[in-house]
């Protein structure tokens, strides 16, 4: 399931999932479309700071885990 359908059920749907196809960033002043690859991007959904914060710190964390794992299989 793609990363907007899992957070259309819920927040905690996605960070729940192993799904990483997702980015979350910032807006300062409005000024969004000066954000690198702004137009590539195919949907773009509004969320405030705590949901930021929250979405932001579980793909940290899933990366995280993906990339231990990489250096665990190579050990």
């Amino acid at each position: 399931m793609e990363a907007k359908d899992l957070f259309q059920v819920s927040m905690e749907t996605l960070m729940e999932s192993e799904n990483l196809d997702f980015m979350v960033f910032k807006v300062v002043d409005g000024k969004v479309k000066n954000l690198s690859g702004y137009n590539e991007w195919s949907e773009i959904i509004e969320i405030d700071e705590t949901t930021f914060e929250k979405l932001h710190l579980n793909l940290c964390q899933k990366m995280g885990r993906m990339v231990r794992n990489k250096f665990k299989d190579r050990a």
